[in-house]
């Protein structure tokens, strides 16, 4: 009894389909962005995106990204996320310990991801941001000229 009670208080407090008559109708719904990350993201970066999850002890060799700094995140392309996101950290050259999530969630729905990671930041991808990022770290900058600037 006690163990029925425990998932019907569980199964009130998720959240309801995404597709709002979808289940209705016998298609799956699809999850959204904020569902998702709350599923798969919030362990390691928290529920706010700000890399406070439970998963951010002194036993975590590489602290977890916060999401939520617009200055570090202007840093990573909406393209550098997506492949972050597929393939894992380690193939962004980021953490090797953020799994690949790509054989898990469909394109579609990592692509939702990157644009919820975009309004944790409130940034958009800045090419002097990962300049100076790569500076720091004592990497090669780009040599692109930024969109928009004269060549000479």
């Amino acid at each position: 009894m006690r163990a029925l009670a425990f998932f019907l208080t569980l199964a009130a407090l998720l959240p309801g389909p995404a597709g709002g008559d979808a289940a209705a109708q016998g298609k799956p719904a699809r999850p959204t962005a904020e569902q998702n990350f709350l599923w798969y993201c919030i362990q390691c970066h928290g529920p706010k995106g700000d890399g406070k999850g439970v998963n951010n002890t002194a036993k975590l060799p590489i602290v977890p990204r916060n999401l939520t700094d617009g200055r570090d995140m202007s840093q990573f392309s909406d393209e550098d996320i997506l492949r972050t996101i597929t393939r894992g950290g380690g193939a962004s050259d980021l953490s090797p310990i953020m799994p690949p999530w790509g054989h898990t969630l469909p394109a579609g729905e990592i692509r939702d991801l990157v644009d919820h990671v975009r309004k944790l930041c409130k940034c958009q991808f800045d090419p002097k941001a990962r300049d100076r990022f790569l500076r720091e770290q004592g990497k090669q900058a780009s040599q692109e000229p930024a969109p928009g600037a004269k060549k000479e």
